[in-house]
């Protein structure tokens, strides 16, 4: 999977998901989880990006969609018709051209999951996973996985920062971006499972809650792929995550 499918593509391509067919019970675990880890910093540049959260970006998808209905349905006077195995709904584009011009833009992909590592090339090894579920940006009063990397044993190695965003597939293999997930609480069950079969899994030396069990509430195959500009790291990494 090379291209996120992100509320700003759906509406680049002329769709708008309906966020009532992206149910937990929809999800086909067999088929897998996949996690792209798209960008990457040193991690003392960490606070250059904006802090990240799950129910944020969640908060501002179901907003977002729900007022794009709306416009549909009261200044375009169209019935919200849909096939009954069908996720996306087809938008004309001048539709779509009014939906951003009242709305602006659409909100962005979310990343909620992050992975520290320290080395470099065959070197860099994963330290750290986390999920970025904070309204307030995680690093700014000092995190502490990056307060311990200032041990002698780390010193003088580079360390940097990946984000990944995460989407599931449906039984007719669609994609189900974690923050279309309704309601809010399954999607953050579905994170909370994902970052504690993770941290069991890959065993980082930094983590210390979930190392010795996961505690994971569903089954999962992840997939991860790296298409940061450090693609090394946890390339086409898979993992079996357990009940």
């Amino acid at each position: 999977m090379t291209i996120y499918h992100s509320l700003k593509y759906y509406l680049k391509i002329g769709y708008l998901p309906i966020l009532d067919r992206y149910r937990l019970k929809d999800i086909n675990f067999e088929y897998g989880c996949f996690i792209a880890l798209d960008v990457c910093l040193p991690l003392y540049k960490v606070l250059e990006i904006n802090a990240q959260s799950l129910q944020d970006t969640w908060g501002k998808i179901d907003e977002y969609v729900t007022n794009s209905l709306r416009i549909i349905t009261d200044v375009y006077g169209e019935e919200i018709e849909i096939d009954a195995k069908d996720k996306l709904r087809d938008v004309d584009r001048e539709i779509i051209n009014e939906i951003e011009y009242r709305l602006k833009e659409p909100p962005t992909a979310c990343y909620p999951l992050y992975f520290i590592s320290v080395g470099d090339g065959i070197d860099e090894r994963l330290v750290y996973v986390g999920k970025t579920s904070s309204k307030t940006h995680r690093f700014s009063g000092g995190h502490s996985a990056a307060l311990k990397l200032h041990a002698p044993k780390y010193e003088g190695l580079s360390k940097h920062i990946y984000f990944g965003t995460v989407v599931f597939l449906d039984n007719n293999k669609n994609y189900m971006p974690l923050e279309f997930i309704q309601p809010f609480e399954d999607a953050k069950s579905l994170l909370s499972n994902l970052e504690a079969g993770l941290i069991f899994n890959l065993q980082p030396e930094l983590n210390s809650i979930y190392i010795n069990n996961s505690y994971a509430l569903f089954d999962m195959y992840v997939n991860i792929e790296n298409h940061s500009s450090r693609p090394g790291l946890l390339q086409n990494k898979q993992v079996s995550i357990q009940t």
